[in-house]
C-alpha cells in the first residue's frame, strides 16, 4: 500500500487527518507532519524522515502538501528526489483530495499513479454560492449533444428497460462525503438517488443533499413509492439524460 504523508505549516496536517477519518474510518500508513513557529527547517526534515520510517521499505510514499514552494514542500522535495521515479508530491491539500488519495489506495499500487488523480478531485472540491459568481466554463462539444432531448412516450423500452445500478446502500448518513467523493469516482454514475419519504417532504434538507452531489452526477432526493415507480419505467435504461431529460424531469422533478 502506498503511505501517505500529511505535511503543513501549523497543526492543519493533524486535523485534515482526523478529518479524513471522520468520513473515511481509520486508515492505515497515513502519517501527518506538522512544522511549528519555533521549528527549523532540519526539525521538519527530521520529522518526514521519522514519518516515512514508519512505512515498509518497499512502500512507495505520497506527499499530500499545504503550499507548493513552502517549506513543508521544499523539505519533502528534498526527500522526494532520491526516489522519484516512484514517489509523488501534490500541493493545495484540501479533504476532498485527501479522500480521493484513500479511495484510490484500494484500486492503485503506486504513488504517481494515485497523484495523478487528486489534482481533479482538489479543484472540484472549490465550489462558490451564489453560484452566479462560479466563473464560466468551456463547454465541450460531444456526440451526446446531438441526441434527442425529447419526453419518451409511456411504454417505450430502451435497452433492456431495466435501470443499471453500480452501488446500493442503506446508510442514515444519506448522500455523505465517502459517497459523493470517492465511491462516486470509483464507480462512475451519472446520478444518485436518495431514497426516503422523510427527506423527500423536508425542502431544506433535500436541497442540502441535491447539492453535495459532486460535480457530473445528478442528485434526486424521492419517496419509497417514486423509487419503485421508476425501476420499473422502462424509459430510464442508466438514467441517460441524452434520450430521456423530459421523461427525467417528470419524474424527478
Amino acid at each position: 500500500m502506498v503511505g501517505i504523508i500529511l505535511a503543513s505549516h501549523g497543526e492543519f496536517a493533524a486535523g485534515i487527518k482526523q478529518s479524513g477519518q471522520m468520513i473515511f474510518g481509520e486508515q492505515e500508513k497515513v502519517e501527518a507532519v506538522t512544522f511549528m513557529p519555533n521549528e527549523g527547517p532540519d526539525d521538519l526534515k527530521a520529522h518526514l524522515e521519522a514519518a516515512i520510517a514508519k512505512f515498509d521499505p518497499e512502500d512507495e510514499v505520497l506527499f499530500l502538501i499545504d503550499l507548493w514552494g513552502g517549506s513543508p514542500f521544499n523539505q519533502s522535495n528534498g526527500l522526494f528526489e532520491a526516489h522519484k521515479d516512484k514517489w509523488a508530491i501534490v500541493t493545495g491539500l484540501n479533504l476532498p483530495m485527501l479522500i480521493e488519495a484513500y479511495g484510490s489506495r484500494l484500486s492503485m499500487d503506486s504513488a504517481q499513479e494515485i497523484a495523478a488523480h487528486l489534482v481533479d478531485a482538489g479543484r472540484d472540491g472549490v465550489k462558490i454560492k451564489p453560484e452566479n459568481l462560479e466563473p464560466a466554463k468551456e463547454e465541450k462539444s460531444s456526440a451526446a449533444s446531438t441526441q434527442p432531448q425529447g419526453a419518451l412516450p409511456e411504454g417505450t423500452v430502451v435497452g433492456d428497460g431495466k435501470i443499471k445500478i453500480g452501488l446500493a446502500r442503506i446508510d442514515s448518513r444519506l448522500l455523505h462525503g465517502q459517497v459523493a467523493t470517492a465511491w462516486t469516482k470509483s464507480i462512475g454514475p451519472n446520478r444518485i438517488i436518495v431514497v426516503s419519504d422523510n427527506v423527500a417532504k423536508d425542502s431544506l434538507r433535500k436541497t442540502l443533499i441535491t447539492e453535495a452531489a459532486p460535480p457530473g452526477v445528478k442528485a434526486n432526493v424521492i419517496p419509497i413509492d417514486k423509487m419503485i415507480q421508476i425501476y420499473k419505467d422502462p424509459r430510464l435504461v442508466a438514467l441517460r439524460p441524452c434520450y430521456c431529460s423530459k421523461t427525467l424531469k417528470m419524474l424527478f422533478g
